[in-house]
């Protein structure tokens, strides 16, 4: 359960068992940098930030992955062993168009 909890604090969560999709949902911390292992990842780590995050804005309004932008409200195994940032725009309200 421990391992379950850090993926979904960190705003992902496996959407099926033995998939390698995982959505995205609102992140507890406002950063969180995780360690790739280089045996098995291209990048060295990669990093989740969610920019005005708060009790409030709990809402994901929009996202980027390293700088480009990501409609998708699912991210894949292999996108994040690339390494890099996915950056997450936070709001007080449902942006319904976000990932569909």
């Amino acid at each position: 359960m421990s391992a379950w909890y850090v993926l979904a604090a960190s705003g992902l969560h496996p959407v099926c068992p033995g998939e390698t999709r995982l959505e995205i949902t609102s992140p507890v911390f406002s950063k969180i940098t995780i360690r790739l292992d280089p045996r098995y990842a291209q990048g060295k780590t990669f990093t989740i930030e969610a920019q005005d995050n708060s009790v409030k804005n709990r809402y994901i309004q929009g996202a980027t992955l390293n700088g480009k932008t990501w409609n998708k409200c699912y991210i894949d195994y292999a996108d994040i062993i690339r390494g890099g940032t996915l950056t997450l725009q936070m709001g007080a309200g449902p942006n319904k168009e976000w990932g569909n």
